[in-house]
C-alpha cells in the first residue's frame, strides 16, 4: 500500500456559482464572460430567457473556477452600474422549487372538497371536483 501524502489529502478548490440580476436586456453570455474575466477564470456563463418570448430576464449566472476569484469578482460588481442599470452580483441559491419546505408548507396539501349533501346527481358538472370555481 501506498502512503497518502499530505498534498494528495487537501481538498480540491471547487469553483462558485454567482447569481448576476440587473443585467441589460440586450446582454449576450459573451458580454457576461468578458465582464468577469478580469476578476479570473470564467467557467461557465448563462442569462436566463422567457421560454415563449425567447428575450432575456435580465439575470444569469456565471461559475467562476476558485471561490477567491468569485468573491473578488462579487466585491468588485455588485452595484457597478453597467447600461445605467446597477448590478447586483450575490453568491447563487438554490432554487425555490428544489427546497424542502417541510409538510405543513401549501405546495404539498390537497385541497378536496367532500360534501356528500351537495352532490349533484342529475350527471351534469359545475366546476371542478374539488370544489373550486
Amino acid at each position: 500500500m501506498s502512503e497518502v501524502t499530505e498534498k494528495e489529502q487537501q481538498p480540491v478548490a471547487v469553483g462558485k456559482k454567482l447569481y448576476v440580476g440587473s443585467l441589460p436586456y440586450t446582454w449576450t453570455v459573451e458580454q457576461l464572460e468578458q465582464l468577469f474575466a478580469p476578476y479570473g477564470r470564467v467557467s461557465s456563463t448563462a442569462i436566463v430567457s422567457d421560454m415563449v418570448t425567447k428575450k432575456s430576464k435580465g439575470f444569469g449566472f456565471v461559475e467562476m473556477d476558485t471561490p477567491d476569484s468569485a468573491q473578488k469578482a462579487m466585491g468588485e460588481l455588485n452595484g457597478k452600474e453597467v447600461e445605467g442599470r446597477p448590478l447586483t452580483v450575490r453568491e447563487a441559491r438554490p432554487n425555490m422549487e428544489k427546497r424542502s419546505r417541510g409538510e405543513d408548507s401549501m405546495l404539498h396539501k390537497k385541497y378536496e372538497y367532500n360534501d356528500p349533501s351537495g352532490t349533484d346527481t342529475s350527471g351534469r358538472s359545475y366546476g371542478n371536483r374539488n370544489g373550486w370555481w
